[in-house]
């Protein structure tokens, strides 16, 4: 299997850069433990028996085992097999396991035991298909399962997944399909078949016809503030949501079919408005089913709103993966990926047991609720998935978008080109990427220099100076490389504060966030008033105050006995506050 699969021969518009399907090996550091939590995770806590109820009821089998309780298996029915084919299947990409391809084995074995000859894969009355949630969010899981099973090598997959696209191309519910539940998290599916090897452009033209909503799209075009939390659909449309964003992945392939530009600025519309009236800082987005009474600029966070949910950041996490392929010199959209997996993916996995629904940030997490949700359905899909967002890449052109302690077989125009990185991230800014190749080559290597970094970056190639990194940018760097060559740089990184507007300010108190490079810090400590914690001193000052403890990143606060400083997705139960509050200056001037 090709390291990327290159379709931009059926597009108008084409991806500058691929991501990697396979060759990447996470060698340590904090992505490692967790992709390795996540392989346990599906290993321990998702049982086979379990998952295969509803099938095992389709076909007049007894079932061995109680299905699993909740939404998903009781109203949604075959939704867990679908979650665990997208976290072991993704991880199957990268390497090998054993308990992990018998499980992926077991599945599609279920699965193609219950299949009908007309291609319908699901385990429940075809004649039901347009009813709850089926027809978008179970459709899309079990196509994100077949893909990635197929892409972790079961070549039953991809067959399956094709007769059951045509079957929906053909589903004879298209003519509402795009007024019921939730429909707009249905233009994904389509399009996430068609760019695989085995994708057709009917796939893209029925999309387009039973789903795209011109009237929404014009929305956000013309950045109407009101378009995120208010949805005036026909039908029953019982909520705006976050995973909405889920739809804009979709329009985003869809302009990249069709060449139409209006496609194209509803997106970019979409992610404007995101960016500025719904993103907590660390990135998790606002807005999600359960807040009704959500509007811009609110920026709810204490435990009693829903907002920060996995799955919303997941879409995000995913769309702006979408565009950085398409605009690859743009950083803004690999930081938005980087802060996404961070501060809301890696902050809710609760070691190799659960994944968190929502990332609070202020009291305590958010407790684990059981192993399937839509959540953690999304979740074992990142986890599995971490190594395919360090790298962007064609034949001739290598980006190293975010680090993390690796090592890249580069399948390159002429041969395998064999990259080893050593990082310090998150915990620091050191970098050293070393070559391997049998032949001198030229390519162009593009080195990203995140926004967070405080100053210029010296690039040193084999030990010298060679050239100056800018904050928010890439380095490119074309010339033949030879084997051993060396480059190595440090990103410095710092604090930065955020001061809080919303609805959750207190009077007579400044509220504060605080970062450190990507990472969303929480100050960690027993909360002293009813809406938080309270510390000394002035906001601005804070900072300043913090001294390093023995712990990485890890500080303390002078004058502040009790409490410190670190970061947000290293907490499982402790008390903390992501903005912390200081009392404020009564002498200063109100506007």
């Amino acid at each position: 299997m090709a390291q990327y699969f290159d379709y931009n021969a059926r597009m108008a518009v084409p991806d500058q850069l691929f991501t990697p399907l396979h060759g990447v090996k996470l060698t340590g550091g904090l992505f490692r433990k967790v992709f390795d939590n996540n392989v346990q995770f599906n290993l321990k806590r998702l049982d086979m028996d379990r998952m295969r109820y509803w099938f095992d009821i389709k076909q007049g089998r007894t079932p061995k085992a109680e299905r699993y309780s909740g939404h998903f298996e009781d109203n949604l029915k075959g939704q867990t097999a679908s979650q665990y084919l997208m976290g072991a299947g993704n991880a199957l990409r990268w390497e090998e396991h054993k308990g992990l391809r018998k499980g992926v084995s077991e599945v599609i074995d279920f699965i193609t035991e219950a299949a009908e000859d007309d291609g319908w894969l699901m385990p429940f009355d075809k004649n039901d298909f347009a009813r709850k949630e089926y027809p978008h969010y179970v459709r899309i899981w079990l196509t994100y399962g077949l893909i990635a099973a197929a892409r972790g090598g079961d070549k039953r997959a991809f067959p399956l997944l094709r007769r059951w696209q045509d079957w929906f191309n053909r589903c004879p519910d298209l003519p509402v399909i795009k007024y019921l539940m939730l429909a707009f998290q249905g233009v994904v599916a389509s399009p996430s078949v068609f760019v695989t090897e085995i994708g057709c452009p009917q796939d893209m033209h029925i999309c387009r016809e039973v789903y795209e909503e011109t009237w929404r799209l014009a929305q956000f075009i013309g950045h109407e503030r009101d378009a995120v939390h208010i949805r005036r659909q026909p039908g029953r449309e019982p909520h705006p949501h976050g995973s909405e964003l889920e739809a804009f992945e979709g329009y985003l392939d869809l302009y990249r079919f069709f060449g139409a530009p209006y496609l194209l600025n509803a997106v970019k519309g979409c992610w404007d408005l995101y960016v500025q009236d719904w993103q907590h800082p660390g990135g998790g987005i606002v807005m999600c089913e359960a807040s009704p009474d959500a509007h811009p600029g609110c920026n709810y966070f204490y435990k009693n709103y829903k907002y920060n949910e996995l799955c919303c950041s997941s879409f995000w996490l995913h769309l702006n993966q979408r565009l950085h392929r398409l605009f690859p010199d743009d950083e803004r959209y690999v930081f938005e990926v980087e802060q996404s997996l961070y501060n809301i993916a890696i902050a809710n996995q609760n070691g190799d047991e659960d994944i968190r629904y929502f990332a609070f940030l202020d009291d305590t997490k958010a407790p684990p609720v059981r192993p399937n949700h839509c959540c953690s359905g999304v979740g074992t899909r990142i986890f599995g998935s971490l190594p395919e967002y360090l790298y962007t890449m064609t034949k001739d052109t290598l980006s190293c978008d975010i680090y993390a302690p690796s090592q890249l077989q580069w399948e390159s125009a002429q041969q395998l080109i064999t990259l080893d990185q050593e990082s310090g991230f998150p915990d620091d800014g050191k970098v050293a990427l070393r070559f391997s190749m049998a032949q001198p080559q030229e390519f162009t290597l593009r080195l990203r220099i995140p926004r967070y970094a405080t100053a210029d970056v010296p690039i040193k190639l084999n030990g010298k100076k060679h050239c100056v990194g800018k904050p928010g940018s890439y380095v490119v760097i074309y010339r033949q490389w030879r084997e051993g060559d060396a480059i190595s740089f440090d990103i410095p990184m710092g604090f930065a504060a955020i001061p809080y507007k919303g609805d959750n300010a207190v009077e007579g108190f400044d509220r504060c966030s605080y970062t450190y490079g990507p990472l969303l810090m929480a100050v960690v400590g027993k909360r002293n008033h009813d809406k938080g914690i309270v510390l000394p001193g002035k906001a601005a000052d804070l900072i300043g105050r913090l001294k390093a403890g023995k712990k990485t990143l890890s500080f303390a606060i002078n004058g502040c006995p009790g409490y410190k400083v670190q970061p947000y997705y290293e907490l499982q139960t402790e008390t903390f506050s992501c903005f912390p509050m200081f009392k404020a200056d009564s002498s200063a001037k109100k506007e």
